[in-house]
């Protein structure tokens, strides 16, 4: 098994601290929520538990008072003698016209009293009186008598078969007798029914009470019109669809209704219990409560889409998403302050190691205070090991001023040992062209000649351990120079062009001197006149100067070239300087004495330029670094 290695103190302690704390938050998160969630499903489930139960109960207490009504009617002691007198069976005569004026003295006065209940209760809208030969006396939207053929109403059969116990049936106004439907076939009523016996519990004839289905349920289209996602269902004892009513809905409202009653019965719900079931037309899944009417026998089924009965536990796990991704990141937040707080002393101790370099080590100011940290803290081991740190420090200054000493001695002796042997280098070169010079009978040049010679030697011969003025390097040049004149006459020409403020600039001795010899050397083997140009530049901001010699020569060979590039790139891996040889030593000497100079801050490049010649560049930093 591989296990992940952290890169730093800091990073490992925000791994750990962030991975407790998250998994903290996601635990109570995921507690809340699912106690919350409960919660709303528990109040969403009791809502349409008592929902459910409400609507029954509205609808009982409707019927109720149709019930007591046509109660109130059958036991009325004055329907008992309207029936025993005007509305008994007439073997003789069933369709006779009754004319006297007992009979609408009567019948007026039992108008009026049902009249009078309909209209202090608003229980209906019609009540309507049968005996058995269809006569019929009606009170309310219709108020007379007319006759009817009782066996084409739809409750006739069911009625008689209750043989006094209520029917319960929803009607179409096209199927009342006119004119009690008043003739709109989309209005719909509801029925209620019983046959009506005299005192020896003998059938008479039927009551029947009509009230307006909208009345009966009004609540059911209020409650669905503030909530869209809302359906309510109303089937009777037998499984008949009473709401919605057919004019109302759609066609397949019917159909929906014995869908749910369906699965009501092959799933084996418990009434009044919510239920998550699949929707009739395959849509979003639905949560279905029911409840059933000890009073009627009805069935009250609502269902409501589970998206919207749950929207609220929907925004409440947003919300809790949110407050739970901001807590998170408020955690990442404070795992990282406290991770940095607790490694902070070891970043400043890190920073102080970084920073500690020759310019810190060689000030000679007490390691104590040069590597102590500002605000340690508070933590005991970060205290230790800032002064176990200052001890080893306060060792590490000690031993280092020891070796700068012998390493400035080194360098010292370094660049006197180079500077050596530029004297022979020297020696040898003039040698040679005084001996050209004599063969070639220049006697006058040749005074001329030694004269810049004896000049040039009191120069390389003074001590140069601290280096000289770029002012006195450039006038050993000219001398130098002078003396190729002699030789090459008007064949050689040449030019200094160096800012004044830069000719106090310190620099090794005998530095520039071998690049014009190398000029010479390579420059002078093409057809005269030669040309020769030393140019000079100071940059303040970058605290850095270079030279620049530039000839109209044939150039450095390729090979010469590429050598001398790679012994430059190759000095930075030196551990020693090299041994060197007098003869075509120059431009490597002035090399090796620019590093041991100026460090890393020590520059030479050399390239042939496209219309002939070469150029050298050689520069360092304004300030000398010690090597």
């Amino acid at each position: 098994m591989v296990r992940y290695r952290f890169r730093t103190l800091q990073q490992s302690l925000f791994t750990y601290y962030s991975a407790v704390f998250i998994v903290f938050a996601l635990l109570v998160a995921s507690l809340l929520y699912m106690f919350l969630a409960n919660d709303i499903r528990s109040r969403s489930a009791d809502q349409q538990r008592q929902l459910s139960m409400s609507i029954v109960s509205n609808l009982d207490q409707e019927i109720i008072k149709m019930n007591n009504f046509s109660m109130s009617i059958v036991y009325s002691n004055l329907v008992k003698e309207h029936f025993s007198h005007y509305l008994s069976p007439a073997e003789e005569d069933p369709q006779r016209p009754i004319a006297d004026s007992a009979f609408y003295k009567d019948t007026t006065t039992l108008i009026d009293v049902i009249l009078a209940v309909i209209s202090s209760s608003n229980t209906a809208q019609q009540a309507n009186i049968y005996d058995v030969n269809g006569k019929m006396i009606g009170a309310g939207a219709f108020n007379g008598q007319l006759s009817v053929d009782m066996t084409k109403r739809p409750w006739y059969e069911e009625t008689w078969e209750r043989n006094g116990w209520r029917v319960l049936q929803l009607l179409e106004g096209g199927s009342l007798p006119m004119p009690t439907g008043q003739g709109r076939p989309t209005s719909q009523y509801l029925s209620l029914t019983r046959v009506y016996k005299d005192g020896n519990y003998v059938s008479q004839g039927i009551v029947e009470i009509l009230q307006d289905a909208h009345n009966v349920f009004g609540s059911l289209d209020e409650l669905q019109a503030s909530n869209k996602e809302l359906h309510i269902y109303v089937l009777d004892d037998q499984s008949r669809r009473l709401y919605p009513f057919s004019a109302d809905g759609d066609g397949s409202s019917a159909a929906v209704a014995n869908y749910y009653e369906e699965m009501i019965r092959s799933g084996g719900y418990a009434p009044e219990t919510m239920q998550e079931v699949a929707a009739f037309d395959g849509g979003a899944k639905q949560m279905m409560t029911y409840a059933m009417s000890g009073e009627t026998g009805w069935t009250v089924i609502l269902t409501q889409s589970k998206s919207s009965l749950f929207a609220g536990l929907n925004r409440m796990a947003l919300l809790i998403i949110g407050v739970t991704v901001g807590t998170l990141m408020l955690i990442l937040l404070l795992s990282y302050l406290i991770s940095k707080r607790v490694t902070l002393p070891l970043h400043r101790l890190q920073r102080i190691i970084q920073k500690t370099g020759v310019q810190q080590l060689e000030t000679g100011q007490d390691p104590a205070q040069m590597f102590k940290l500002e605000h340690p803290g508070s933590i005991r081991e970060m205290d230790e090991l800032n002064d176990t740190f200052i001890r080893l420090n306060q060792q590490l200054v000690q031993s280092f001023q020891d070796m700068l000493a012998l390493k400035s001695e080194e360098t010292q002796a370094r660049l006197l040992a180079l500077q050596s042997q530029m004297n022979p280098h020297f020696l040898y070169n003039n040698i040679t062209n005084i001996s050209i010079m004599a063969e070639e009978g220049m006697n006058e040049e040749i005074v001329a000649f030694c004269g810049h010679i004896a000049s040039m030697l009191r120069y390389i011969s003074a001590s140069g351990r601290n280096g000289v003025t770029l002012a006195e390097e450039l006038e050993y040049c000219e001398r130098y120079l002078e003396c190729m004149k002699i030789r090459f006459e008007d064949d050689l020409q040449y030019e200094f062009d160096i800012p004044e403020d830069m000719k106090g600039q310190v620099v090794p001795m005998l530095l520039i001197q071998p690049l014009l010899e190398n000029v010479m050397k390579y420059g002078l083997s093409d057809v005269p006149p030669w040309k020769l140009r030393i140019t000079g530049e100071q940059d303040e901001e970058q605290g850095t100067w270079s030279m620049t010699v530039e000839d109209n020569g044939p150039g450095m060979e390729p090979e010469t070239l590429a050598a001398m590039e790679q012994y430059i790139e190759s000095s930075h891996d030196w551990e020693r300087m090299p041994d060197m040889q007098i003869n075509g030593m120059g431009l490597k000497n002035s090399w090796i004495r620019l590093k041991l100079w100026y460090g890393d801050a020590a520059c030479m490049h050399i390239v042939n330029l496209p219309s002939g010649g070469m150029r050298i560049t050689i520069g360092g930093s304004i300030r000398k670094e010690k090597g």
